[in-house]
């Protein structure tokens, strides 16, 4: 899985690119484009990154992504089994900045639209009843053709512009990630911490593996996704156990070192920083 600039083909015959995506897994690693991506996942569950956010990845999730924010999806490792049946299905819409002419959404009718992506700079996270009234336009514009296309893409943007449904995802803190740096790094650091964060992986594992001495990985680190190692190993350890707990209906202490925690009092302090549960009371949300 080498990370890409992802080149995006937008054909002659229309101004934006769709696709519906249906797969036994994402196949794309640490990634950027120069195109704004909104993206519905109807089937998938794994883990997402976006810029320096970390969470579960889920069905019904709607993302709208602005251009070189790099962000990676993976499924749960289910999905790689030799005989799984389980499979992803997305429906993927790529627009350039000026893909209705240039200038057109700095005329005074798209303003709202307009600071919209501008905020889609960090990744937005589009839920509630706005994604719930999204979902069927999103479905519409893989049958639609022409201008209808068209009205129906910029009434789903006008919608997101509008809405109070909205999640900023990446801090404002985040630095932009330089489109052709480093991507091979980062891709690999990603693919170890998720083949290895239920074991007692370290720091300095994961910087041996990419050929760096830890200050000089842990600068990297810190530059490349605005976290440290760290706080990252945390976040996917945490979002783990959130699935063990739904899907499981583990204990408190067979959820924490199945996640990769090997002392209790350090998983409720994590997990509840990272989830503002204490873990005993998430579990209750579900299992009474």
């Amino acid at each position: 899985m080498n990370p890409i600039l992802e080149k995006v083909t937008i054909t002659d015959n229309q101004s934006f690119a769709i696709k519906e995506e249906i797969l036994p897994y994402i196949k794309i690693g640490w990634h950027f484009h120069p195109e704004y991506e909104l993206v519905l996942f109807t089937e998938s569950t794994g883990k997402r990154f976006i810029g320096d956010h970390t969470d579960r990845l889920a069905p019904n999730d709607m993302l709208l992504l602005g251009p070189y924010i790099p962000h990676y999806m993976r499924n749960d490792e289910e999905y790689y089994h030799r005989n799984s049946d389980l499979r992803i299905r997305a429906i993927v819409i790529h627009f350039s900045e000026d893909f209705c002419g240039k200038g057109f959404f700095d005329i005074v009718e798209m303003a709202n639209v307009k600071k919209m992506l501008l905020k889609s700079s960090l990744g937005i996270q589009i839920s509630g009843e706005t994604q719930v009234k999204l979902a069927p336009m999103m479905e519409q514009l893989l049958t639609s053709s022409s201008y209808e296309r068209l009205r129906i893409l910029l009434d789903i943007l006008h919608e997101i512009a509008l809405s109070p449904d909205l999640t900023t995802l990446s801090s404002m803190g985040y630095t932009k990630f330089s489109p052709h740096e480093d991507t091979t790094r980062i891709d690999k650091v990603f693919e170890f911490i998720l083949q290895n964060y239920t074991q007692d992986i370290s720091l300095e594992q994961t910087a041996d593996n990419i050929n760096m001495s830890v200050s000089a990985f842990c600068k990297f680190y810190k530059k490349r996704t605005g976290k440290t190692f760290t706080q990252t190993l945390n976040e996917i350890r945490v979002g783990h156990a959130c699935k063990l707990f739904i899907d499981k209906g583990l204990s408190v202490a067979e959820v924490c070192y199945q996640s990769g925690f090997n002392n209790l009092s350090y998983f409720h302090r994590i997990f509840k920083k990272i989830t503002h549960f204490a873990p005993l009371e998430y579990r209750k949300r579900f299992y009474n």
